[in-house]
């Protein structure tokens, strides 16, 4: 009874705190919630990115990115109960949860209560006023459990009302996971990368220069994001990574990643192993380069559900699909195509999981390859399936002229391909990228991109980018795309904002800028630059041109005037 009493008056703090409304909590449980002064001091700063210790992860989640439909519902008679899924991996044991609640009423009549369960478990039951509330208030730890676990939002009410909107951006549960246990198996494995919190989200990936780099990095990235369903953090530094993926041949695997292979030693064919010694170790390998290219095309393809310690091709018979397969020889859908088409579905490049298609990396450093992996990883996540059969290579190849053509990376017109075939509208967006990266403004259609000073440190940190897609002008039935960047900028930030967030979805037209102020579309083919959009862009060119004419025309009329007015003295005098 003592503890359903405490637990009922740290809610109503919270709900006094917030100024809004009127809430009844009911029995918590004793194992970690917070009292009424952990709840005073856990303000809005306070509930910010994952926070890692060594044994307990506290993480952080907005309601939209759960759910992964809108930024907003309504809880009403007509929706009386909506339910937000969400995962935990199967190694952790849930010691406190709290939860944000941001919503508004949907009129001034608006009345009734809300109730907020985990799993069917007992209700805290909410009687909001009728007037925008945020609230924060602890959820029963007990209630959570590994695997599949439902947020439960309901609405009731006596009299006809017309509900409350909740802001699912704003609206965010928070979990304390304390680990019981360690990753031990590939299928352990593969439910960790698809949690929704404590999840390996920082992937290093171990390869060695080969001329099947791109390749093998390309089919594991992707790979890893089917498991995950978003795109992991890309890196080589294995020191601070979540999960180390070693990808090489028998001979140039350390002694450890052999003894996690089936034989204990070497491979007999393509093999991926698994080993953790404080942190997970993925080996993905052959007796050579080819077999090892075949193993990772295993992990992009095959789900690791049953499986322990090793895969093997044998294993591919049995083993359950990755992925949702796309629509067969889905290029037919598409006779014409766009930035749209592309980041709704991958098309024309994902067709026929990418067998027509030719991915080649214009990257020349690591940290703009994992921009580009990024990128290609968002691709495949699109796609449903990774694109197993496409051609990979890097810009020193030479990629097959009857495929349609992704090139990712920066400086990508220098590439003959897209330099030869690329639109006016590539071009403009190159050059309204460069200026964005540090004249101040704002960004125009088809004209400029500026930024000013915070701005500009914004860009710097997201990145900008530019995208286009257009078809091959010496074969029209070949389509050629590019992901890339003005000179000088980091294609791994510019490549992480648009694979992790809403930019991508905003792409359209034929060329398009991505930045930290959002995605500007140029499409010449549907809007034709005006005659005052033209003057615009020679202006902006020629801003500082222009400024030193006028400085020279002011400084001769200085002079003109400083000597004529000399010259009427004399004669005056």
């Amino acid at each position: 009874m003592f503890v359903r009493v405490l637990s009922s008056a740290v809610v109503g703090l919270a709900v006094m705190a917030a100024g809004s409304f009127s809430a009844w909590g009911q029995d918590m449980s004793p194992t970690g919630q917070p009292d009424a002064s952990q709840t005073a001091a856990m303000d809005a700063t306070s509930i910010a990115t994952p926070v890692t210790t060594e044994a307990v992860n506290t993480e952080e989640r907005s309601l939209s990115d759960l759910d992964g439909q809108a930024d907003a519902f309504i809880l009403s008679t007509s929706r009386e109960r909506v339910d937000i899924r969400f995962f935990l991996p199967p190694h952790v044991d849930t010691t406190e949860a709290w939860l944000r609640l941001a919503a508004r009423p949907a009129s001034d009549s608006t009345g009734g209560l809300i109730h907020v369960s985990v799993n069917g478990g007992e209700a805290i039951t909410i009687r909001p006023q009728a007037r925008a509330m945020e609230a924060r208030f602890a959820l029963f730890s007990d209630d959570f459990r590994p695997g599949e676990n439902t947020l439960e939002l309901a609405y009731s009410t006596d009299m006809p009302a017309p509900g409350w909107i909740v802001d699912a951006r704003r609206s965010q549960i928070r979990l304390t996971l304390e680990p019981t246990g360690v990753i031990d198996t590939l299928e352990s494995l593969e439910a960790a990368l698809a949690a929704d919190f404590a999840a390996p989200r920082r992937i290093a990936l171990i390869t060695d220069e080969s001329r099947d780099r791109v390749t093998l990095e390309s089919l594991v990235a992707q790979g890893l994001a089917l498991r995950a369903g978003q795109v992991p953090l890309f890196t080589s530094d294995a020191a601070e990574a979540d999960l180390v993926v070693r990808i090489a041949d028998n001979d140039r695997l350390a002694a450890d990643d052999r003894a996690a292979l089936r034989s204990g030693d070497r491979s007999n064919g393509p093999e991926i192993g698994f080993r953790n010694d404080g942190i997970p170790h993925l080996v993905i390998t052959g007796r050579n380069l080819d077999e090892a290219v075949a193993a990772a095309r295993l992990m992009a393809a095959r789900s690791f559900v049953g499986y322990r310690q090793t895969f093997i091709a044998a294993d591919a018979m049995t083993a359950a699909r990755l992925g949702v397969r796309q629509i067969r020889d889905a290029r037919t859908m598409h006779t014409d195509a766009d930035l749209r088409t592309f980041a709704d579905s991958g098309l024309p490049f994902s067709a026929d999981q990418g067998s027509r298609t030719a991915v080649q990396f214009s990257t020349r450093f690591d940290a703009d390859r994992h921009g580009a992996l990024s990128v290609l990883a968002r691709a495949a996540l699109i796609s449903g399936e990774a694109w197993l059969y496409a051609w990979y290579g890097d810009a020193d190849d030479v990629a097959p002229a009857d495929h349609n053509l992704l090139v990712i990376g920066p400086g990508s017109t220098e590439i003959a391909a897209v330099d030869r075939n690329a639109p006016p509208e590539l071009r403009a967006a190159l050059r309204a990228a460069e200026r964005s990266r540090g004249q101040r403004g704002l960004m125009r259609l088809a004209a400029a991109a500026y930024a000013d000073a915070a701005d500009a440190e914004v860009g710097t940190e997201v990145g900008i980018g530019v995208a286009s897609l257009f078809r091959d002008q010496a074969n029209d039935g070949r389509w050629i795309a590019t992901l890339t960047a003005p000179d000088m900028a980091s294609f791994e930030a510019a490549g992480r904002s648009l694979a992790r967030s809403d930019l991508w979805t905003a792409l359209e037209g034929r060329a398009a800028v991505w930045s930290a102020r959002g995605v500007t579309a140029l499409d010449y083919a549907i809007v034709a630059p005006t005659m005052t959009d033209r003057i615009q862009e020679f202006a902006v060119d020629h801003t500082r041109d222009a400024a030193f004419l006028l400085m020279g025309a002011a400084f001769l009329l200085l002079m003109r005037a400083f000597f004529g007015r000399r010259k009427r003295v004399r004669v005056q005098s």
